[in-house]
């Protein structure tokens, strides 16, 4: 087999393929929480989206045109992002765990992988809902363009800081989450 289809096609698939079992059998992207049935974590799921984007098209890039494709500043401000989501979130999970908060994680109550990503103790919220919008559409315009132009987009300041500010806002919420659930549940 041609090395190139190995990179075009099957390293990518492969990529994909064990970022979907991993995130369905196993603990890859829910909370850590020592409850039984462990809810999906929205912090988790956008590093595993863009890690699995960027690193699938990188990839197929090389397969198909035997170089390496011109990382843009984007694509790296989108993983920064992500990676100071993630960052942000198990601390504030972690500080709310040391000082024994009633978290709304910590019940067994996972209802589905979406639900879970947009859901917090008082169920679906705005800004869960906004991040993951916006997560979705940016990831598909990223793909788009790619397979368009064979290239990484180069997003604007502004979609970068609505990015930044989406995430922002699921960070900056998350810490109050557990201020308000009800701890008699």
């Amino acid at each position: 087999m041609d090395p190139k289809t190995i990179f075009y096609y099957l390293l990518p698939g492969a990529i994909t393929l064990v970022g979907v079992l991993l995130a369905f059998k196993s603990d890859i992207l829910k909370d850590g929480t020592d409850c039984e049935v462990k809810p999906y974590s929205f912090a988790n799921t956008q590093l595993l989206w863009w890690t699995l984007i960027i690193v699938c098209t990188f990839s197929m890039y090389y397969g198909e045109h035997g170089q390496i494709i011109k990382l843009t500043k984007s694509s790296l401000i989108l993983l920064g992002i992500s990676l100071g989501t993630i960052t942000a979130a198990k601390i504030i999970d972690n500080t709310d765990k040391s000082t024994n908060a009633s978290r709304h994680q910590d019940k067994n109550h996972s209802s589905n992988f979406v639900i879970d990503i947009i859901s917090d103790g008082n169920g679906i919220s705005v800004h869960r809902f906004q991040a993951f919008v916006f997560n979705v559409i940016f990831g598909l315009i990223f793909l788009n363009y790619f397979f368009t132009n064979q290239q990484f987009i180069e997003f604007g300041e502004l979609e970068l800081t609505l990015m930044g500010i989406s995430s922002a806002a699921y960070v900056g919420l998350k810490a109050t989450e557990n201020k308000s659930v009800n701890p008699q549940e």
